[in-house]
């Protein structure tokens, strides 16, 4: 028996190379490694010449059977595995890409292209040690496996329906508003989220209110109102005549402590991965996502795109040498070795809900860490970041949970109620591992007795503005994402939001962000996010067509869980994908689409000609049409950005940019210009101090 092992990189190919050289299987295997997706569904005009004219008159275009081509910058790559298929006398193939949906549609549409016929089985972990590797070679699973094939057909309809809405609906748009406007079923209602918030800000007017402040010496109180439950005040007499009844004591009405008892929070998921980083160390969802791809692939994290905050059971009754990988660094060492002698507790983990749960498991479990130390491994300061942010999740569970009184005090003064506030932390629990990202605690209140007097030293007048909506953040779209149900009404359609987990996934819903900012629809300020105006004229020209609400892209995603569940089957899926295709562009096509021209972004003088050098869709192109200069913006996965142009065409380098060769090795370089050609500009290799 022979088969031929495909893995989704060249990295976890190598990997399983490694292991499967120490194993005993009743096979042999040959190995090969995509890079990623190397087919792709055909343009348009690959299915019928008229479909490459931007037509309404040919909406919309749905071809009755979908057909895959080679992707220009995998040619090689499937050539090579093609020509292994052909070739050699393999009695089936093992499919080890990644185990999730995405996975499946990358093999598979590899395997349709190929017009492979040979039986697949499949290789499926979470995590890349050696055990799991070995666990999962030893345990192939059948194509035809209920689970594997229903999440084979959802990765396949998922990709369909998304070329089609893509196709449809953007050529509509931008037939109808006259320049190119992209719609998703993703893209679009994230977008929608982020225009109405620029709108609330942009339309806000702040108005001013008072509040009226009392300073006892040891502590301060604000003016309350008991009914409406508020502290402000509209109006500076409103104010003025309270203050004018104060008199120079007063006492203690009320004291009231309630004690909070505060559990340490889930394992990360993906987004709640991307969320934490983004708080504590400004990273974007996209930076967060390949960081921590790249500790998956050195072993040390488990699967990390993943919807789950739980661990299932097999996994937490071995998680001891998960925490032994803590201990191996100093900062975590007191902490992981306190656990450890726990023994008690460490079992009675396996058995809490609220973290280990094998019916809130999705594809994949929570992301910890791997039972792999460091050790020598080479982290970059953001994997460093990330490693421990997952290192503290995992060994917070293991500790107390963090208490504290708080004590709500409403003293009389003048016939009025003041009120003031303060905590007192009983026990920090699981928070010590985080003293230097938390904030400073409130000020504890001095003690008080119901009845105390008190004197009033000092009383004054606040003056105050109401303040807009704050733009969104990474940490608090991916947030609006996931909880997109907040911005619906309808009861039943918050329902179905919830239990499709909002809009997007964990894996794509970076992608999308990352994708608006470069069609020009949002821009980043800092850590802030906002719509641009191209990106307010096109979600306001489409009013309350379908693709704008977040509701759309939840029922579908609740169609494809129907699928991978079992309980709708593909041919009735694909059906009513037509029929909402059909209707939603017939929607698009009556629209009257009104957004302003494009804004043109010069980013310097050509090297060859002189002319100005302008930013494109998908590079940058000098202006003079007899010229042939074009950077594009996009190189081996590494995105060179404007201003990273405009120091090419300047003459000078360009910043660090990441890059993945064909090999599937990753690595940072500079760029500069020698003439037309990009060079890249490696940093020195230290040399090591004797």
């Amino acid at each position: 028996m022979k088969a031929l092992l495909i893995a989704e990189k060249p990295s976890l190919m190598r990997d399983i190379q490694k292991v499967y050289k120490k194993t005993n299987l009743p096979y042999t295997i040959d190995f090969a490694a995509f890079v990623g997706h190397v087919v792709e569904l055909k343009e348009p005009h690959e299915y019928h010449a008229e479909w490459k004219k931007w037509s309404l008159d040919l909406l919309p275009m749905m071809p009755t059977k979908y057909e895959f081509r080679v992707k220009k910058s995998a040619y090689k790559v499937y050539k090579d595995i093609e020509t292994l298929l052909r070739n050699n006398d393999y009695d089936f193939i093992i499919n080890a890409c990644d185990a999730g949906m995405e996975g499946e549609n990358i093999f598979y549409s590899f395997y349709k292209k190929a017009k492979c016929t040979l039986p697949v089985k499949r290789f499926w972990t979470s995590q890349t040690t050696d055990s799991a590797i070995r666990h999962a070679l030893e345990h192939l699973i059948d194509e035809n496996d209920e689970m594997i094939r229903n999440l084979r057909n959802a990765a396949m309809y998922r990709m369909i329906f998304d070329w089609l809405v893509g196709l449809n609906l953007t050529r509509a748009a931008t037939v109808k508003g006259g320049r190119t406007i992209k719609v998703g079923r993703v893209m679009t209602p994230t977008l929608a989220i982020v225009v109405k918030r620029e709108l609330e800000i942009r339309h806000f007017v702040p108005t001013p209110y008072f509040q009226l402040e009392l300073d006892f010496g040891n502590f301060k109180a604000l003016w309350f109102d008991p009914v409406a439950k508020t502290n402000k005040l509209e109006s500076l007499e409103a104010a003025q005549r309270i203050q004018a009844k104060l008199t120079p004591t007063a006492h203690v009405n009320q004291i009231e402590t309630e004690r909070k008892t505060i559990y340490a929070p889930s394992l990360h998921s993906l987004l709640e991965l991307q969320k934490e980083a983004n708080k504590f160390y400004g990273f974007t969802s996209a930076e967060t996502l390949k960081i921590a791809q790249s500790l998956y692939e050195k072993k040390l994290i488990t699967y990390p795109r993943t919807e789950s905050k739980h661990l299932p059971t097999a996994f937490a009754t071995t998680i001891a040498s998960n925490i032994q990988a803590a201990a191996t660094l100093p900062q975590f060492e007191q902490i992981a070795n306190h656990i450890l002698n726990n023994g008690t507790h460490i079992q009675k983990i396996a058995h809490s809900k609220r973290y280990v749960d094998d019916k809130k498991l999705t594809d994949h479990h929570a992301i910890t860490i791997t039972d792999i130390p460091v050790g020598r491994k080479s982290l970059t300061p953001g994997e460093s970041k990330i490693y421990d942010l997952i290192v503290k999740r995992l060994l917070a569970i293991f500790l107390p949970p963090y208490v504290l009184d708080k004590t709500n005090a409403i003293v009389m003064c003048g016939g009025e109620h003041f009120k003031a506030s303060g905590n007192i932390v009983i026990d920090k629990g699981y928070t010590i591992l985080y003293e230097s990202q938390k904030r400073k605690e409130e000020q504890p209140l001095p003690p008080l007795q119901e009845g105390q007097q008190l004197t009033v030293y000092h009383n004054q007048i606040l003056s105050k503005m109401t303040e807009p909506p704050a733009r969104y953040t990474d940490s608090t779209l991916l947030d609006a994402m996931f909880h997109a149900g907040r911005f619906v009404e309808d009861k039943m359609l918050q329902a179905i939001l919830k239990d499709a987990e909002g809009i997007g996934t964990s894996a794509t819903r970076a992608e999308i962000i990352e994708k608006l900012l470069s069609i020009g629809m949002m821009t980043r300020e800092g850590k802030s996010l906002a719509a641009t105006d191209f990106g307010i004229d096109v979600i306001t020209s489409l009013g309350d067509h379908d693709v704008v609400s977040p509701v759309l892209t939840a029922v579908w995603s609740k169609k494809l869980k129907d699928i991978v569940d079992g309980s709708l089957s593909s041919r009735q899926f694909y059906t009513e994908m037509q029929q909402f295709i059909e209707q939603t562009t017939a929607k698009m096509k009556a629209l009257e689409m009104t957004v302003a021209e494009k804004e043109v972004v010069t980013v310097g003088k050509c090297v060859t000609c002189g002319s100005p050098v302008i930013e494109g869709f998908k590079g940058y192109n000098c202006t003079n049409k007899a010229c042939k200069f074009y950077i594009s913006k996009s190189l081996m996965k590494g995105k060179i950005t404007p201003t990273d142009m405009k120091k090419l065409l300047a003459g000078r380098e360009t910043r660090e940019i990441y890059f993945t060769w064909k090999s599937g090795k990753k690595g940072k370089a500079k760029l500069k210009l020698n003439g037309e050609k990009l060079e890249f500009i490696f940093a020195p290799i230290k040399q090591q101090k004797k």
